[in-house]
């Protein structure tokens, strides 16, 4: 799997939402000098919730796969840190609050609006995060030991909606303007929406093995977001008429809000497939026998025993074929390492662009058969390829050349004259 709403992950995930919309936020400040209060408050969220993440992981409060080394004494240096900073923030905020005034207007239809409703939303978002996250801890404490877990239908029940809401301010934001957006540049943004569902209902249809209502509403807005971030990117250069360099002649931070939004829809994409096609079986296999899965058939054909550098193994060959055509032979292994005397399971893939086959062997079940789980996973790699667009557009922000620009102080002019 790629996410399970562990603690330790949503730990790290808080700060990303948060700092998403401090982003977002800081631009509308540079820009028009608005919301500049809220900024500042979302600044010192952010920090604070990247601090909260270090103790919730360090300290030993949380059980996670994922958890460091359990430290209660460094856990208590940043906690103590933690409310340190939290109490100092918010107090120098409450003194000098009533002094940052934001005199800017705009109208409801303004790119302003847009990122306010962005941070609403994105900020809602990692509230119901953070309390998903600690009501087991917060429960435990009042209970005198009593646990309970808060799991997946939590926060997909929470979160997703959320999120589907973001995704049309996303699609619909490239074309908004600042201070206000003519209703009709609004209004032409929808027609794109149609021919995203055309497109996405046609390709479900046509590939997919059962049709699914949620895959063809969320990649409709994945692909609703990319084909308005074309729109957007045609719109300035329509005009030129040399259009090759136009495209040369916008900002940094222009495509890098390209990048990261396209990144974005990407990652919708890859993540609503992959959770609704996902296809896996545990199986008891001997050499010799066959398992169909995702229109794959899975042929164990040996066993055998290998030695590696530092361990022994079990290794299993499994060939996988497709309309009666071998594509691949996967050859996952049980290790055994002698001086730790851990035992270890190493999977192997199948990579491509559309589809991940996954193979791994599990424990001897007698009779020369052993246990062995395959799985199918379409579109996965697009979630981690999402995430490299959205920190290439960070790196081409941070390049934009106002970032980079140096202040020169004025020297004083030096008058040279001759003594008379």
């Amino acid at each position: 799997g790629w996410w399970f709403w562990d603690a330790v992950e949503n730990a790290s995930f808080m700060p990303w939402l948060v700092g998403t919309a401090l982003i977002h936020s800081l631009a509308a400040t540079e820009k028009r000098g608005v919301f500049k209060s809220w900024t500042v408050l979302l600044a010192i969220f952010a920090f604070s919730f990247s601090l909260l993440g270090a103790f919730l992981v360090r300290s030993g409060v949380l059980t996670s796969v994922h958890a460091f080394a359990v430290d209660p004494e460094r856990g208590m240096f940043i906690l103590t840190f933690l409310v340190l900073v939290i109490g100092s923030s918010l107090t120098l905020y409450a003194i000098k609050v009533s002094g940052i005034k934001s005199e800017a207007g705009f109208d409801w239809t303004s790119r302003e609006t847009m990122i306010l409703a962005n941070n609403l939303l994105l900020v809602t978002a990692a509230g119901a995060v953070l309390l998903g996250t600690l009501y087991p801890l917060v429960y435990e404490a009042l209970t005198d030991g009593k646990k309970i877990s808060v799991g997946p239908p939590y926060f997909n029940a929470v979160f997703v909606p959320l999120m589907l809401l973001l995704f049309v301010i996303m699609a619909i934001s490239p074309a908004s303007r600042w201070k206000k957006t003519p209703r009709e540049t609004l209004r032409r943004q929808f027609p794109a929406l149609v021919g995203s569902l055309v497109v996405v209902g046609s390709l479900v249809l046509a590939f997919a093995t059962e049709v699914s209502v949620a895959v063809i509403l969320i990649d409709t807005l994945a692909l609703w977001i990319v084909s308005n971030l074309v729109r957007d990117l045609w719109s300035k250069v329509a005009n030129k008429v040399a259009k090759v360099p136009a495209l040369f002649q916008q900002t940094m931070s222009y495509y890098g809000m390209l990048l990261g939004h396209l990144g974005i829809a990407v990652t919708i994409v890859g993540v609503c497939t992959t959770v609704y096609y996902t296809e896996e079986k545990d199986l008891r296999m001997a050499a010799g026998d066959v398992a169909e899965l995702a229109g794959y058939e899975f042929r164990l054909n040996a066993m055998r025993q290998i030695k590696g550098p530092n361990y022994v193994a079990d290794q299993g060959e499994v060939e996988v074929l497709q309309g009666g055509r071998s594509i691949v032979k996967l050859y996952p292994e049980k290790r055994f390492y002698a001086v730790s005397k851990n035992v270890m399971t190493e999977a192997d893939i199948d990579p491509t662009l559309f589809r991940d086959l996954f193979v791994a062997l599990g424990e001897p079940v007698g009779d020369d058969a052993w246990a062995v789980r395959i799985h199918y996973k379409p579109f996965v790699r697009w979630i981690w390829f999402g995430g490299l667009l959205i920190a290439l557009g960070g790196f081409c922000t941070v390049l934009d050349r106002r970032y980079r620009a140096v202040k020169r102080s004025r020297q004083p002019a030096v008058t040279l004259g001759v003594a008379a």
